[in-house]
């Protein structure tokens, strides 16, 4: 189906989304273009150490295996059971999906790709999709807990750290205890208040108590410790695979292992990793990831130049081998 581009630019809310997201991605590319040179990135990625990327590779797999894995006790858990290389497919393509639109949005591609690809419901695409991202969360502000017990900075107080831990543990805690309630909430209000045709209207509603369904069901299998050891898994392969890609790129340039200590990178890590979650973060990603970056790596005390080379060719790197995992895994999905 066609794209009317100007009847879509004629939305002021898309307008405003592509201007800022602009000014996000120009701003700092202008700040960055003044104190370093393209030049000096090209540099820094001809220099990587060909060890570490494949260290990089390692773990970003072991991720993936891992978000697998976690899928499929899920949909086992509701009574499905998948092509388990199909599934991995289907999980590097949302990985893939997951830095081309905002908040994160992208990887709503899973839901789609498990119903009409693998041919399971979507009350158990959608309960499998929920529960990952949910213990995502929850596993990430468990991470963040420990890194503050090791970190020391005079910039960023350790309370600073401990509570956004906290935050993350309890509003993922939250959520997680009340989803099936809030399920039913929100598929009564789709079905009696939301704006659109009573078909669609009684679609949603359907579509939320499957959902809600198999969600109660995953929760009385007694399985929400495995999900969450799993997703401990997920970040820490995750953050691990990025650790190593960044210590790649520093090596060579006469750092040391010990000048950059896991703890303070992965602070830096998920600094930017939330500010690219942001609904606005520029375009494709870039902007705010190495705007955070740069910043929390100052705050602990990097030179500029080397925050700066580092978020910018580090991001580059990361969204090229994504994007490249993911339109193989799209091609093998698509073939009959």
């Amino acid at each position: 189906m066609a794209i009317d581009l100007t009847r879509y630019l004629k939305d002021s809310s898309h307008l405003w989304y592509i201007l800022f997201s602009a000014f996000i991605s120009v701003g700092f590319f202008f700040y960055f273009f003044s104190t370093v040179s393209l030049k000096e990135v090209a540099a820094v990625v001809r220099g990587i150490s060909g060890t570490y990327v494949i260290v990089f590779i390692f773990f970003s797999v072991a991720m993936s295996l891992c978000r697998t894995w976690r899928y499929s006790l899920v949909m086992e858990a509701s009574g499905y059971r998948t092509f388990t290389v199909a599934l991995f497919l289907v999980t590097l393509v949302r990985n893939f999906f997951s830095d081309l639109l905002p908040a994160r949005l992208g990887t709503l591609v899973y839901i789609y790709l498990v119903q009409n690809r693998l041919g399971l419901p979507f009350g158990v695409a959608a309960a499998s999709f929920g529960l990952s991202f949910i213990f995502d969360i929850l596993s990430l502000g468990f991470l963040i807990l420990l890194a503050a017990l090791v970190i020391t900075s005079d910039l960023i107080p350790p309370f600073m750290i401990i509570s956004g831990g906290l935050i993350l543990l309890a509003a993922s805690g939250s959520v997680l205890f009340g989803l099936p309630a809030l399920l039913n909430i929100t598929g009564q209000f789709c079905l009696k208040f939301l704006p659109i045709g009573k078909k669609y209207r009684q679609m949603l509603y359907n579509g939320l108590t499957d959902t809600r369904r198999d969600v109660e069901t995953v929760r009385e299998q007694g399985i929400f410790w495995k999900i969450f050891f799993l997703s401990l898994g997920v970040r820490c392969y995750k953050y691990l695979s990025l650790y190593a890609l960044l210590l790649a790129l520093v090596l060579p340039l006469g750092f040391t292992i010990q000048s950059f200590p896991l703890a303070k990178v992965f602070l830096g890590l998920c600094s930017a990793e939330l500010a690219a979650s942001l609904p606005v973060s520029g375009i494709a990603g870039f902007g705010a990831y190495e705007g955070a970056w740069t910043l929390v790596f100052k705050l602990f005390g990097y030179p500029e130049q080397i925050a700066l080379l580092t978020s910018v060719s580090h991001h580059l790197i990361t969204q090229i081998y994504g994007y490249l995992l993911g339109v193989i895994a799209l091609l093998l999905l698509m073939h009959p």
